[in-house]
């Protein structure tokens, strides 16, 4: 019981908000979402995807959708309800 004790912690994105990539990786382990998106997009990762914003479609696995790049470090955590976006 005890070794699923740190998952609980990780959540999914919450559908309909725009997130930055640093946001998703905070919130959960959406890097393999996060490179599958850029991917499919056909954008090249720069810093693993941290600067991209993306929308949250939902799910049980918390579906995302790459909507822009933003210039690195520039992506806004506009916080929790609200909509990140670029500086």
């Amino acid at each position: 019981m005890f070794a699923f004790a740190g998952f609980a912690l990780a959540r999914n994105c919450t559908p309909g908000l725009r997130y930055c990539g640093s946001t998703l990786l905070d919130i959960g382990n959406y890097q393999g979402q996060i490179d599958q998106a850029l991917a499919d997009a056909g954008v090249q990762e720069v810093d693993n995807g941290k600067s991209a914003l993306f929308f949250c479609q939902g799910g049980d696995n918390g579906v995302i959708q790459f909507i822009r790049e933003c210039t690195v470090g520039q992506c806004v955590d506009a916080g929790t309800g609200n909509d990140d976006h670029c500086a």
